[in-house]
């Protein structure tokens, strides 16, 4: 296992008073990511799952469809370097020549917009539904399954949840990086999401609700706030978020039917 976080000698208040104490900082390492001898992205992030976060990412950003598209992935963790060899991409330099900087997570990623967005994702008909109870379960776990928040206070977290357990996880300074993780997992397992549900420690951007609509999630947990913008697109694809789950409260916000008492 990577070593993921440091130790650091801080001076801790406590009203009027100095100590001298340890803390735990999470690390974070800019990863490169070269497809086809071509870099393609540094994403700052956390040092766990890395080929899961550069298989979700090249299917998110659209350089790949399927598993077998990716013919071989070497990571150099010293320099924190990724070579992936695939299927070669028709849209890879327009996909290149398109980043922006996400609202998501500030100046800490560059992201790709690029056209054929729109041709990525389509409103879903998924007929899923979960019990409030059920809910409450993933808002459970998403408090106490967080060893790496709880000792740096400096990560997101999130999960795949299906009949009330958690069959994925993921966590990384970065939301975007979450759900890549995640989805990247999902990926190479050939697990289908499309009757499952994404938990998540921060909030919901129309970004992070677009990532949602790559996977062909119905219902989005969150733990923050959405965003307008992620609402009307939520609506749009006819996708459930949920927003301010804490212990035993949650807001609904979008497609109530799939939430049942």
């Amino acid at each position: 296992m990577p070593n993921e976080t440091v130790t650091h000698t801080i001076l801790k208040a406590k009203g009027p008073l100095l100590e001298c104490v340890e803390d735990t900082v999470v690390r974070e390492v800019p990863l490169t990511i070269h497809y086809n001898g071509e870099e393609i992205a540094t994403l700052l992030c956390s040092l766990s799952q890395t080929e899961e976060l550069v298989f979700g990412f090249l299917l998110n950003e659209g350089f790949i469809r399927f598993p077998e598209d990716v013919y071989e992935i070497r990571h150099d963790p010293i320099d924190h370097l990724v070579w992936v060899e695939g299927k070669p991409c028709l849209l890879q330099k327009e996909l290149m020549s398109k980043r922006f900087v996400s609202a998501c997570c500030g100046k800490s990623r560059a992201s790709f917009c690029f056209a054929n967005d729109a041709l990525m994702v389509k409103p879903l008909s998924s007929t899923l539904s979960i019990s409030l109870p059920e809910a409450y379960t993933y808002v459970k776990f998403l408090e106490s399954h967080l060893p790496l928040f709880q000792a740096t206070g400096g990560v997101h977290s999130g999960g795949v949840g299906f009949q009330g357990q958690a069959l994925l996880t993921s966590y990384d300074i970065g939301r975007h990086n979450v759900f890549d993780k995640l989805s990247g997992s999902a990926f190479r397992t050939k697990l289908n999401l499309e009757n499952h549900v994404i938990f998540f420690s921060g909030r919901v951007s129309s970004e992070i609700l677009l990532k949602v609509a790559k996977m062909k999630v119905p219902i989005l947990i969150a733990r923050g706030a959405p965003t307008d913008l992620a609402l009307s697109q939520a609506t749009a694809l006819n996708i459930t978020v949920v927003g301010f789950a804490r212990e035993q409260r949650l807001n609904i916000y979008t497609c109530p039917e799939r939430i049942s008492p």
